[in-house]
Order: C-alpha cells, then structure tokens, then sequence
C-alpha cells in the first residue's frame, strides 16, 4: 500500500534519465485499447479531478461501511487468551476498522445487534452531517447575527463535545479527552472559539502561505482550552471556516489526510482486484478477509507514529492548499458543465473526505463493476519501462532485493515440503 518513501527520494525523476518510478502509476498517454477514464493513480501530486470527484462520491459509502465495521467488531466474543489485547487495540483505530473486521468470527448476527449496529451507525452518520453541515451553517448564522446576538462566530460547550464525539467515532478512540473537554467553563470555549476566529489570517494562502498560516487561532485554542491540541484546534478551524469563502477555509489535521499528502501513504489502484463487500443493516455478515497491514506509519492503535504538532500542520496545510490549488485550475480550465451550470469548487472538506475513502478504499464500492484490466496494462508499462534502466538504479537495486527475497522464500518452501515427504515416507 505505501510508497516507498526512501525510493522515491533516492531516485530522482530527471527527464534525461527516463527513469520510471513503479510506486505511482502511470497517468495519462493512455494506449488507444485502454480505457482513459480508467483511475491509474492516486498520487496527491497527480491525481485527476475526475478520479477525485469519483472518490469523494464514494465518502457515504465509505463513512456508513468503516462505522457499521466498527460496531461488528465490538460485538465479537472475547478471543482466545493471549490475543485479547491485540483485538482491544485494534478495534478503536480509524483504518483497523478494515484490518480490525478481519477478526470477525461470527457468521451471522441476531435481530438484538443487528438492530444495535443500526442504531450507532445511525448516530455516527447524524453527527457526520453535523460536522459537515450543520456546525458550519451554525457558525455562519451567528456571524451574520440570526441568533439574535451581536455578529461574531463562536461555538458553544454542547457544539464542543459533539465535534470532540465526531472525532473520536470517525477516527481513533480517546475517552481521556472528553473529561478534559468537561472541565472548559461554557465562557471560556465560547470566548476562546469567538477569539480564535477573529484573529484568522485574511491573507491569500496560495500566494502568501506563510502569512496565511493560522498559528494565532491556534494558540488562541490551543492555550486556554484543556483538551485541544493542533489537531483539534484545526477541526474547529475547519468547521468555523466551511461555510465561508473557499479561499478562506482551514484544513483538519486528519490522519487520513497526512497520511495521503505528507506521507505519501495511500493504496494503489491494484486494489481493484480485492474489493470487499458491502454490508447491509441485516441479514448475515459476510466473510471479510484481511485487506493490508497497518501502514508503516501506524500504531497498533490506529493513532499515526507522528507528533500531532504545528510544525507537522504545517506540512499538511501547504500541502493541502498546494492541491486545492491544482485541482480548482484543472476546473478552471474546462470552466462549465454540459449544462452550462459551473463546477463546486474543490474544498479542504473534499479533500478531507477524498483521504478517508483512499483509506479504507476496500470497502467504499469505488470499484464495484470496475474492470482492472486497464491499470494492470498500464502497470505492465510501468515494469517494461523500468526493466529497460541500468541495474544500479535504486528502483532496480530495490526490485533485486524483493526477487532474491522472494527465491529465498520459495526455496525454504520447496525445502519443507520435500522434508515433509520424506518424514512420511
């Protein structure tokens, strides 16, 4: 699933070399027999509007599938002793929803907790519309002074936890925080939130990054509140800005998102050959097959091995702004549909959204009826064109590594089966 970071940057790719990176695939210069509509990558720095509006239709799916998993696996009886704690890590991680409903033992489910699954999933699903929606119209109404107050935006305590609910649901589980959150006076959340915004940065962050970096409504929430670090502190950044000028808006330091943007982690579209099936609010629980290992870059828990820190923000908000940038100029190049109405902009919640399906790709219906037949050719391009390198390239060097690996491993394999026989005969 990941790129091999360290590839990537021990190989540069200068034009003179023709030198050819098999982690990313290709993209564009499509064979005529090839479909090119077809998604050949999901490279931050090249992905294709059209795939990305694909993916961001599939966020519902994605969002309902990841959950209602979730609630599956907290149904499981307890495993065997000795693997307890490793279920217990697992089932609270954002991505382990997949990995995590692999250990799913139960054929089926009982009316009782099919009817449970639905429920939470059902609640999930509410505060995901909220965090969307229905804050950020919230917050815009009391900007403009609809609820009767003077015109300034805040949230409130209430609106407090039920992002801070959001977030632990949609991604990696943290009760602790709560209680922290608990003991911020009212006053003080409603002052902190109304400052934070306030003191937002009105330069342009594609032409002036820097000044445009909102490090003063940080520490304005940062400072004051218990219970709210960067990342939290983007969040409500976000929701408070999502109604605004699209210009204007502020990215979530999600996982998903570093992960995708910074880390340069996200699944090949190869993937298409396992997608996994979608479940329904009743009936059995189909049989669900491990789809990857953790990330590199995650811990059993789910939590990303990071710091969760403003210089680490920092990196996703260029990067960030860098492909909102890129993709609002491809629509503005084909400037208006069919119709003649003009395209949505690309905002930071898309591409927030985008990064949560590329995670948990498998199980968000981006493949179904989807032939892979198309990326494999190109993938066989990609192969042919590297085979053509010098032997000493680091691309190749790697490729060396995996095939003396992979002999090695057939070789003990073959190895075990002849002693296997003898020992029977």
């Amino acid at each position: 699933m990941a790129v091999d970071t360290d590839v990537v940057a021990d190989a540069p790719k200068l034009e003179s070399e023709k030198q050819v990176d098999d982690s990313i695939p290709l993209g564009g210069d499509e064979d005529e027999d090839e479909d090119p509509s077809y998604d050949k990558t999901f490279h931050p720095d090249r992905i294709t509007l059209p795939t990305f509006r694909r993916l961001l239709a599939c966020y519902a799916t994605t969002a309902e599938q990841v959950y209602r998993r979730k609630m599956m696996v907290k149904l499981q009886p307890k495993p065997a002793k000795g693997s307890s704690a490793k279920l217990k890590k697992r089932a609270g991680s954002a991505s382990a929803t997949a990995t995590g409903a692999a250990l799913i033992q139960k054929a089926d489910l009982n009316a009782s907790e099919q009817r449970s699954i639905q429920t939470e999933t059902d609640k999930y699903l509410e505060l995901d519309q909220l965090r969307y929606e229905g804050l950020p119209k919230k917050v815009a109404e009391r900007k403009r002074g609809d609820d009767g107050n003077e015109k300034n935006g805040y949230l409130s305590k209430d609106d407090l936890f039920s992002i801070m609910e959001w977030k632990m649901k949609h991604g990696v589980f943290r009760p602790a925080l709560m209680g922290y959150l608990k003991a911020n006076p009212a006053n003080l959340v409603r002052e902190s939130t109304a400052t934070a915004l306030s003191a937002l940065p009105t330069a342009d962050p594609t032409l002036y990054p820097d000044e445009a970096f909102p490090r003063p409504s940080l520490d304005a929430l940062t400072k004051p509140l218990r219970g709210v670090g960067p990342a939290t502190a983007s969040l409500i950044l976000s929701i408070c800005t999502a109604a605004g000028d699209v210009s204007h808006q502020v990215p979530f330091y999600s996982d998903d998102v570093y992960l995708w943007l910074c880390l340069k982690d996200f699944p090949e579209p190869e993937d298409a050959r396992n997608p996994q099936p979608l479940i329904n609010s009743g009936g059995a629980s189909p049989e669900i097959k491990p789809k990857k290992k953790l990330s590199r870059y995650e811990r059993p828990s789910g939590d990303l091995n990071v710091k969760y820190n403003v210089s680490e923000y920092r990196q996703l908000w260029n990067a960030s702004w860098e492909l909102h940038a890129r993709l609002n100029r491809s629509m503005d190049t084909s400037d208006q549909k069919g119709d003649g109405e003009s395209e949505k902009k690309v905002s930071h919640n898309d591409i927030e959204k985008v990064a949560f399906v590329l995670r948990n790709v498998a199980f968000s219906g981006f493949y179904q009826n989807q032939d892979p037949e198309p990326f494999l050719k190109a993938r066989a391009k990609v192969e042919k064109a590297n085979q053509s390198l010098p032997d000493d390239t680091p691309i190749n060097k790697k490729r060396k590594h995996q095939d003396k690996d992979e002999k090695d491993d057939r070789s003990k394999d073959k190895g075990s089966r002849i002693s296997k026989s003898s020992k029977q005969n």
